[in-house]
């Protein structure tokens, strides 16, 4: 760690804002653990910003307990992590603004890790890597590739940086200027309490893109944070459910990005596919007898139909006139403000 710290100190940083979001009592020791961690960082935060979403009891119990560490704010508008995401990048101040769930931990060289890319004028955003904490031993029916409907990364993804379509919600970081100039995350997704709405992050890249066919999203798999799983969502129908609000999210980011980047809104999922289809179902169905490797290929098949499922249904909803007015209003809305 000396040497990363070596190089913060020759170097200028960018002042970060760090942007944590809750909303439930049940994970008050986690909101704490996960605010405990950003200021323990080797890189020193310009700020942290707790966002509480629409619950006042909760917001009076942060402001007593985190008032000398933290800014605590209130988002009293639509529900959701996008609007209180939102929210946290109205008040911030850093030039970089930085989010992290409530119940991740970051490790000491996350931001650090985090923001290097930002070296590069051109990388935009930056996303890193989440690694599971299970309450309970991972099930063994449960396949690593099916982590990202739990908040793991996706287990495909390179072990060195490379250049993605966008970074995930627990662990990702913009430069602020780029909320001016596209919006800020978009509210008819991201998920409300225990409801997993998906595809803000997407969707914010995607516009990205349309403005900035140049500007570069960066994946950093160095910079790590600890995501806990709780023993309720280690369960067959999480996934499902999971996976078909994920299809059901997709279909509405197909539809709302803009010229050119209508090509690559599904270019992330395309290329899942197939390596689910080519690369992990193959080995497990040589084995289907043993039963561990038999619910795995089980739970791969019908996540991908569960999505699959959800993808058609929101087509279905897409074609309504009244659908498809209301997202251009919302869309100028939020490009205005």
């Amino acid at each position: 760690m000396s040497s990363v710290v070596e190089k913060v100190q020759r170097k200028e940083e960018l002042p970060v804002s760090v942007v944590v979001c809750c909303y439930t009592e049940e994970r008050l020791s986690d909101t704490l653990e996960a605010v405990a961690s950003v200021r323990r960082q080797v890189l020193p935060p310009e700020e942290v910003i707790l966002v509480v979403d629409n619950n006042r009891k909760l917001h009076e119990r942060m402001q007593t307990e985190l008032s000398q560490v933290a800014r605590v704010v209130l988002n009293e508008g639509t529900c959701g992590v996008s609007a209180s995401r939102n929210v946290g990048i109205k008040v911030a101040r850093g030039d970089l603004i930085a989010f992290l769930d409530d119940d991740a931990v970051a490790e000491p060289e996350w931001l650090v890790r985090l923001t290097g890319p930002f070296r590069d004028p051109d990388v935009v955003a930056a996303g890193g890597r989440a690694v599971l904490s299970w309450a309970k031993s991972r099930p063994s029916w449960f396949p690593e590739e099916l982590d990202w409907t739990i908040g793991g990364s996706l287990s495909w993804l390179p072990t060195e940086p490379t250049v993605v379509r966008n970074p995930h919600g627990f662990n990702m970081c913009f430069r602020r200027e780029v909320f001016g100039a596209v919006g800020v995350f978009a509210t008819e997704v991201g998920g409300i309490g225990e409801i997993p709405r998906s595809g803000e992050e997407a969707d914010l890249c995607l516009r990205i893109e349309h403005r900035w066919p140049t500007a570069k999203v960066v994946w950093e798999p160095r910079a790590v944070v600890v995501h806990k799983v709780p023993a309720s969502k280690a369960r067959f129908s999480i996934i499902l459910w999971r996976a078909y609000c994920e299809g059901l999210c997709k279909s509405w980011i197909q539809h709302s990005a803009r010229g050119d980047s209508k090509d690559s809104a599904l270019s992330s999922e395309r290329a899942y596919l197939t390596y689910l289809l080519c690369r992990a179902l193959p080995p497990r169905l040589a084995l289907l007898w043993r039963l561990k490797v038999l619910l795995q290929a089980a739970a791969i098949v019908l996540s991908i139909a569960a999505a699959g499922l959800g993808y058609a249904m929101g087509e279905i909803r897409n074609m309504s006139p009244f659908f498809r007015f209301t997202r251009k209003v919302r869309r100028a809305l939020r490009e205005r403000d």
